[in-house]
């Protein structure tokens, strides 16, 4: 009897970690913007600091 108890207890362990990963679409759209727009952002702030969009005249 006292091994069924401690496989019930693995398995709600188990079944909490697998709740904990799950992706959530309000994440997956904060990890696109971060790592999609996000450099993009940073270039062109960086190339604006240097010079870059400024007319030669």
């Amino acid at each position: 009897m006292p091994s069924k108890k401690s496989q019930k207890k693995i398995n709600s362990k188990l079944n909490d970690s697998a709740e904990e990963n799950i992706t959530t679409p309000k994440t997956a759209k904060i990890v696109l913007f971060v790592f999609g727009v996000g450099p993009l952002i940073l270039m062109g702030l960086f190339l604006f600091s240097n010079g870059f969009f400024s007319s030669p005249l």
